[in-house]
């Protein structure tokens, strides 16, 4: 992926002590610099950029994963920073967790999660200390262990954080794209994603015209009327929007978006996206969750949110689980409401709405958080962002002046 031109890279104000950085149980002998580079990506990255990079790898017969971590700044680590080492994939994944239903063990279970990280937290507090509130970590997962960086907790004694990743600054998602022409998704966007709203929501699911009235848009009757739509290059398309079922497999035949498999999706072209400035969202269950095909005998990631990316879309909204239909809406809706009077920042507008989950919580969550507040929040968290960090939307409603 071809980097856009950054400022040099700076240390951390050199009358700051390593203490004022590291967490306060920092082991603090023989300090290392923490790796300025690593596979094919070149320094320096965007002012105020951290990357998370998650590899896969095969420890002694098991899968396993490491972390390798990338930044505009010479930070630190100490010298046996266990928790970028290899280690196994946490039990935590978003889908099993409302499936099990296990909401009140679960967030526990996460804010506990971050404790042995310290390595990860001394990177994340130095970033914080550096770049406040402005800071934007790209999470590039390459495993299909669907480890849910967004809720990290981390406290950096800010009274105003909330602690989670996902809800104290943008948290975009990369994943693999395979195509021969790579994606450049650092360079400034010189205009917001606008035009026409390309729809189809499941049948059985309740009907969003009162949304949809709102944008010059198309509804399709079926999934497959929709893509084969976007081959008609004629076409500015705004925003793909389906809403339907999915279900996550293993196997790219029984992976499926709204009862297209995955392996049939390869079939539609969707040239309209290249030629358009285009914001996908996939209202679907386990869409962004990333699959490892077991009839390939390979380790390549693939999702449904790859596949949009590939054929040329600026980015991807997608989940990792199964989100309530009132909420899916809900979300929806406030996505492109609040894209009507300005350009939207696709990753600060997750941001924003992981934050106001985040502050409905009550300290002691697990504990004193209601049902529906804990449901709210998981839903919330289940979106992610996959594509360029600055990606805008615009959606002028019918008849607005443009």
């Amino acid at each position: 992926m071809a980097m856009s031109a950054g400022r040099e890279p700076q240390p951390i104000a050199a009358q700051r002590s390593l203490d004022e950085v590291e967490a306060p149980d920092a082991v603090r002998s023989a300090e290392q610099d923490l790796p300025k580079t690593f596979g094919p990506l070149p320094l320096p990255l965007p002012p105020a950029t951290a990357l998370l990079r998650v590899h896969r790898r095969t420890h002694e017969g098991v899968e396993r994963f490491y972390l390798e971590l990338q930044s505009d700044a010479d930070l630190h680590r100490t010298a046996s920073p266990q928790d970028l080492g290899v280690q196994g994939p946490p039990d935590l994944a978003l889908a099993e967790v409302m499936a099990r239903g296990s909401l009140r063990p679960a967030i526990a279970a996460l804010r506990s999660w971050s404790t042995t990280k310290l390595a990860l937290r001394q990177w994340i507090t130095a970033l914080r200390r550096r770049h406040g509130r402005e800071l934007r970590l790209i999470v590039w997962d390459e495993t299909n262990f669907q480890i849910p960086w967004e809720l990290f907790f981390h406290d950096t004694g800010d009274p105003a954080d909330r602690g989670w990743l996902g809800a104290d600054f943008e948290v975009i998602r990369w994943t693999a794209v395979f195509t021969e022409i790579r994606p450049d998704w650092l360079t400034s966007v010189s205009s917001a994603c606008n035009g026409q709203l390309l729809a189809f929501t499941d049948p059985t699911f309740p009907n969003p015209a009162a949304l949809l009235a709102r944008y010059p848009h198309e509804s399709f009757g079926s999934l497959d009327d929709l893509l084969h739509s976007l081959d008609d290059t004629a076409r500015n398309v705004g925003v793909v929007f389906i809403w339907g079922h999915g279900i996550a497999s293993s196997n790219g035949e029984r992976s499926t978006l709204a009862g297209v498999s995955l392996d049939r999706l390869e079939v539609f072209k969707m040239r309209a996206m290249l030629n358009s400035r285009t914001l996908v969202l996939l209202n679907a269950c386990g869409s962004g969750q990333l699959l490892n095909d077991d009839r390939f005998g390979e380790q390549g990631t693939r999702n449904f949110a790859e596949m949009f990316l590939r054929r040329g879309a600026r980015g991807v909204i997608a989940t990792s689980g199964q989100v309530d239909k009132a909420d899916s809406y809900d979300f929806a809706w406030r996505l492109l409401s609040e894209s009507e009077s300005e350009d939207l920042s696709v990753p600060g507008m997750l941001l924003a709405h992981r934050t106001n989950l985040a502050d409905a919580l009550p300290s002691d969550p697990s504990v004193k958080a209601t049902d529906e507040q804990l449901r709210e929040f998981f839903n919330g968290f289940m979106y992610l962002y996959f594509g360029n960090p600055n990606t805008l939307l615009r959606m002028l409603p019918s008849g607005a002046d443009t």
